[in-house]
């Protein structure tokens, strides 16, 4: 159930996503992605592939740890856009 404006109290709201640039970042940044460059590094360079592999995967990891886990969020945060009056609202589901 779509929730009405708290400021007109329309019910033509729709929802607003922003994390279209976090799911690039995200794929721009996966295990295989890191592996593969770091293999292509160390072939241009000279190196042993494995290197590269290695340093992908420890890169990886790290890059793993440091992100958020949202494994059990307490709430869902929505975000809003009236159609009528332009406001955009937090909707707490």
């Amino acid at each position: 159930m779509k929730p009405l404006c708290p400021y007109c109290h329309a019910s033509a709201v729709y929802e607003v996503s922003d994390d279209t640039s976090h799911h690039h970042t995200v794929s721009l940044l996966s295990p295989a992605m890191l592996v593969s460059l770091g293999v292509s590094l160390c072939k241009s360079l000279k190196l042993h592939p494995a290197i590269g592999a290695v340093a992908g995967i420890a890169l990886a990891v790290v890059i793993e740890m440091r992100q958020p886990t949202n494994a059990l969020p307490m709430r869902v945060n929505r975000k809003y856009r009236c159609s009528h009056c332009d406001h955009v609202f937090t909707d707490f589901n």
